[in-house]
């Protein structure tokens, strides 16, 4: 490391002290100087109007730089889309009658996130179908207070003459689009159809409906 100084100009105030030196260290800087001139440099000094200045010839110190990985974007599942994929999947082109137990769970998954909380169905519930004049259909758990958003293609595939299931007709489709609108607003709609077996449990037939306890 190598200092060397200079005078500064009077208005040169705001360097006053910048290498903040000892009279010692001064005086060690200016070796050579006679004392009496090196008095005056460090008054100069002292009033800021004599400047010292280091030199470092050292090699700068290298710093890290870090480099910040931008977040990678998580597409947002549409659980609605994926639910009725699977559900075609499963139950609608599946010939073998054989349901994938992994791709059943992954069915539920969607299930799940497309309805609302702390749904459960229990087999003695009763159902409502409200239709339309076209292939819209609405199929109501009256005792969960739960409507699901179904076809009528829906319901002849998997339901036509189960027991426990009260028919309601509109007289056009407006009727159905209300019925709707109002159990959204509640919270309760579901836009797909229920997972048979699991969402929606009813007799096949009334032959099906099991009797009291006690009759033969």
């Amino acid at each position: 490391m190598t200092i060397s100084s200079k005078p500064l100009s009077p208005l040169c105030n705001d360097s006053v002290f910048m290498a903040k030196v000892t009279w010692n260290e001064f005086r060690s800087l200016h070796k050579g100087q006679a004392r009496d001139e090196i008095k005056v440099l460090w008054t100069q000094y002292k009033e800021g109007q004599y400047e010292i200045e280091t030199e470092n010839n050292e090699a700068p110190v290298e710093t890290e730089t870090i480099e910040v990985e931008e977040a990678e974007e998580v597409e947002e599942i549409d659980h609605r889309k994926e639910f009725l994929k699977l559900f075609n999947e499963l139950y609608i082109l599946n010939t073998t009658g054989e349901i994938s137990k992994s791709l059943h769970q992954e069915l539920m998954t969607h299930a799940l996130a497309t309805r609302p909380d702390n749904y459960q169905c229990g087999a003695g519930d009763g159902w409502t179908l409200y239709l339309g004049e076209t292939n819209k259909a609405l199929l109501v758990n009256e005792t969960r207070q739960t409507a699901f958003a179904i076809t009528r293609k829906y319901f002849h595939r998997f339901y036509q003459g189960a027991a426990l299931i009260d028919t309601q007709l509109f007289s056009d489709d407006g009727g159905v689009e209300r019925l709707k609108l109002r159990f959204k607003k509640l919270g309760k709609l579901v836009s797909r159809y229920p997972v048979p077996g699991v969402e929606i449990r009813v007799p096949s037939s009334k032959l099906d409906i099991p009797l009291p306890s006690g009759v033969m």
